[in-house]
């Protein structure tokens, strides 16, 4: 029986938790209930020439729901009990009004703007105020406050309104200083012992935190500020101000240091200017509410006092790094102009695309002392021209020029035709490999303009402006120094997000043995930084941490030589990059053996340097492109290459393709065969094929070699092969291939398979 009662006894305690959430009844209750007190506080206050905006300016921030009720009716019992029945009626008929109009208007489409609620409050501020003036006397003073009122209702609501919806905005946060203002102005009048005020000892903690927050600018302006209203409320002109003032200024001064000197330093300030300003009730009741605002201050805990801590930039820091990236950004742009001028640039000598151009040389060189000059070239062009143009044909297939390639006629008047035809050959022969030398040029210019581009890709992608910048985590990098401060002093700590998003954490100092003794050091350092973190490598002087990924992977490859020849052409490489992009790469070298293995292993290593300095996959496949084809002047070069990129932490995927065998990736159920169209790297400039997929939890990819690729429905396969049994598919496809080839190619089938991680996977 007694284990029963304890179970129901905990029942409960869980039923209720479960309504003191956000949405649940109790917090709705809890909610509802400080609307009301906040209503009543602010009800009851009434500023200088019986101005009350305050309180219909929180029942409008409230809304129409039962938050803005329990508002109203604060408002209006605050107002009651403040003024009595007669004379807080129009501040509760203003409260009244404004959550009406709301209640009935709340399903309109233009009530959930943001200036609904503050135009609310004008307008019933201004309605009722000219109810009331209509009965008095009116005259410029009675308008000019009644304009005021209105004005101020429309302001405080939307600093409440900030301040209870979007708190962690810079609005946000004004509209809290606000509603942290309204509670001590609204606290005002509840005294102890008859001298001590419970709102001004607020109003001075208040102050004390904003000194120690932001320094004497901020404690001081905010002492101000807070004091003008507390004087407002109380009828005590320039006393709060001054005192409060004074006293945020010079506890900012101490900003640095330990509480304490921030403390002494406001307890002075407050002190010196109660002497000097205030009267002897009101300075005993100063003094008294800052010693006691002063030993809270000094008893908050330190996680409040930094979560009220803005961030800042401390001085210098960023400063080089932007230098930088500037730097790097302007030499990209400048690769990119150099490319753009290098496109522009028009090809020097003469115009050897017309054919008649031959002829015509020839003729300056053997025609120029003859007889028939004019006839020929003159009077009879267009024959002449007939003539050449018909013997182009023949000449141009043989490479040379022979006498019996132009007609009959042009034989029997030319006068030297042995001579002419030579220096035609001769001319033919330089027009071939005039040709030929700027089809090289050409190609080398495309080639070298490849290169410019490419460098201002690799330039703009180390800037990382395409992809997000690094920005440093300074919320984690504040856990992470408490946490070590705490366990392992002496450990130096920093914390930034890459352009993935992905957490690096990276430790140093002299206490980093002393953490490391602990057994659960990398659980307690996740939970300190709010992830879970891996540490690939323990021993190193500095701790390099990163933000496990939330999928996994598991790769496999299956391999095999041609008959006769090793070591295999074909090279595989499958590594993770810093910011949690897996990469595998499948380079086919021409042929087999040593030499297409050392020329396969060349591009995969050269790859993986540039992926792992963070170069985009498309930029990395063109660069390596442009290397093969400028190798190939010297020596045939050429591969076929696959590299598929997947994001461990986004599941998207890209296969990038030169010349290689179809791939398989099965996601969502189906199996997509990747194609490409492009030919093998080193043949032309061209960019790869790209193929982008997105992938999840059970996905998974089969990519062929040319030589593996003989097997027959490799995707049917893929998608029936059950959990456990991919390692055993690629080593059927493996055989499969060899039986149709004959072992005539080198084969290689790399699998991969991705999970969530904690959950079995395919292996």
């Amino acid at each position: 029986m007694d284990l029963k009662r304890r179970w129901q006894a905990l029942r409960k305690t869980l039923q209720w938790r479960r309504r003191l959430r956000p949405g649940g009844k109790a917090a709705g209750v809890l909610r509802g209930a400080a609307c009301f007190l906040y209503g009543f506080l602010l009800g009851r206050l009434r500023l200088p020439a019986d101005l009350t905006p305050l309180g219909p300016g929180f029942a409008a921030a409230c809304g129409g729901g039962i938050p803005g009720a329990a508002a109203a009716a604060g408002v209006m019992a605050g107002a009651a009990a403040g003024f009595g029945p007669a004379g807080g009626l129009r501040t509760a008929a203003v409260a009244l009004l404004v959550y009406a109009c709301q209640f009935l208007l709340r399903d309109w489409r233009f009530a959930a703007r943001r200036w609904f609620a503050p135009l609310t409050a004008a307008v019933m501020s201004l309605l009722i105020g000219a109810v009331y003036l209509h009965g008095a006397r009116l005259n410029a003073p009675a308008a000019a406050s009644l304009a005021c009122e209105t004005v101020l209702a429309a302001g405080c609501c939307l600093l409440f309104r900030a301040g209870l919806d979007r708190p962690g905005t810079k609005s946000g946060s004004l509209g809290l200083a606000a509603l942290a203002a309204g509670a001590c102005m609204g606290l005002m009048d509840l005294r102890i012992a008859g001298v001590i005020s419970v709102g001004r000892s607020l109003a001075a903690l208040c102050v004390l935190t904003a000194a120690r927050a932001w320094g004497a600018p901020g404690g001081g302006l905010g002492g101000l500020l807070l004091g003008l209203g507390l004087d407002a409320a109380a009828g005590t002109p320039g006393v709060c101000a001054l005192t409060m003032g004074c006293a945020g200024g010079l506890g900012g001064l101490a900003e640095s240091r330990s509480r304490l000197p921030a403390a002494l330093g406001a307890v002075c300030g407050n002190a010196a200017a109660a002497f000097w300003a205030a009267e002897s009730a009101l300075r005993t009741g100063l003094l008294y509410e800052f010693f006691i605002a002063s030993v809270l201050f000094l008893l908050l805990p330190e996680k409040l006092l930094e979560a009220l801590r803005p961030e800042r930039e401390p001085p210098g820091s960023g400063a080089l790094l932007r230098y930088q990236m500037g730097r790097t950004g302007l030499a990209a742009a400048a690769f990119q102009e150099l490319n753009a001028l290098l496109r522009e640039t028009p090809e020097p000598g003469r115009n050897d695309e017309d054919v008649l151009t031959v002829f015509d040389v020839a003729a300056e060189e053997v025609c120029r002392g003859c007889t028939d000059r004019e006839r020929c070239w003159g009077r009879d062009y267009e024959s002449t021209r007939s003539a050449m143009q018909a013997a182009w044909g023949s000449m141009s297939a043989r490479g040379s020029a022979a006498a019996e390639d132009f007609p009959t006629w042009f034989r029997e008047h030319c006068r030297d035709i042995r001579g002419y035809t030579a220096a035609v050959s001769r001319e033919l022969k330089a027009l071939t490999r005039r040709r030929q030398m700027k089809q090289q040029l050409r190609a080398d210019r495309a080639l070298l303009d490849r290169q410019y581009a490419d460098f201002a890709s690799v330039l703009r992608d180390l800037t990382a402006a395409d992809r997000g910048q690094v920005r440093e985590d300074r919320k984690t990098g504040r856990n992470l120094e408490r946490f070590l401060r705490e366990c392992a002093p002496g450990v130096l700590s920093s914390a930034f997000r890459d352009w993935n998003g992905r957490l690096h954490v990276e430790l140093s100092g002299e206490g980093k043995a002393s953490l490391l003794r602990r057994q659960d050091w990398l659980s307690a350092l996740s939970e300190a930084a709010g992830a879970e973190l891996t540490c690939p490598d323990p021993q190193g002087e500095r701790l390099q941490l990163y933000e496990r990924e939330p999928l996994e992977a598991e790769v496999g490859v299956a391999a095999c030589c041609r008959r006769g020849r090793s070591p295999s052409g074909d090279v595989t490489r499958s590594f993770k990059s810093a910011e949690g992009i897996l990469y595998l790469i499948v380079a086919d070298g021409m042929g087999s053996g040593p030499e297409a293995a050392a020329e396969g292993g060349a591009a995969a290593a050269l790859a993986e340097k540039l992926l792992r300095a963070g170069i985009e996959a498309e930029t990395v496949m063109r660069i390596l492109n442009t290397a093969l084809m400028l190798r190939s002047e010297k020596r045939l070069s050429s591969l076929s290459m696959d590299l598929m990129s997947v994001n461990l932490f986004s599941g998207e995927a890209c296969v990038y393709k030169y010349g290689a065998a179809p791939s398989y990736v099965r996601s969502g159920g189906r199996v997509h065969t990747v194609r490409g169209e492009s030919p093998a790297a080193g043949t032309d400039d061209v960019g790869p094929d790209c193929t982008r997929l997105h992938l999840s939890s059970g996905s998974a990819a089969v990519i062929l070699s040319d030589g593996a690729a003989r097997a027959e429905n490799v995707g049917d396969k893929l998608l029936s092969c059950t959990p456990g049994k991919l390692r055993e598919l690629a080593g059927n496809i493996l055989t499969e291939a060899a039986a149709r080839g004959g072992w005539e190619d080198d084969m290689t089938v790399l699998t991969l398979s991705l999970t969530k991680r904690g959950e079995p996977g395919i292996s």
